[in-house]
């Protein structure tokens, strides 16, 4: 399903708003918008909390990117860049059919 004519992914993806820049080692910058959904999990007797990070991008921006690679994120902070995150793509960008890709992500080093 192709982009409605009426959106602007650019305008939705702003730094101004939510999204943030993030750089990976394959490719150049795109913008990103950064989810955490914390769950809850029971094995047993033994609960575990967890997050499960995943971002938001033009799908054309992370088609170059892979499984394992690694992206930095970085904000503007009083008109300075400033660090805000490392994260691996634990797959490859899932497109979802409207110009966007879903990225699901990991804080460890290894990408799992």
């Amino acid at each position: 399903m192709p982009t409605p004519a009426w959106d602007d992914l650019d305008a939705f993806l702003s730094t101004d708003d939510f999204a943030v820049t993030a750089a990976s080692e394959n490719g150049p910058s795109f913008s990103l918008i950064i989810e955490e959904q914390y769950f809850s999990a029971e094995l047993g007797t033994y609960d575990m909390n967890t997050a499960s990070p995943w971002g938001t991008a033009k799908a054309s921006d992370v088609a170059s990117l892979k499984k394992r690679d690694r992206i930095t994120l970085t904000q503007i902070v009083g008109g300075q860049p400033v660090p805000c995150g490392v994260f691996w793509l634990t797959h490859d960008p899932e497109p979802d059919g409207t110009g966007m890709a879903v990225l699901h992500l990991s804080r460890s080093a290894n990408g799992m």
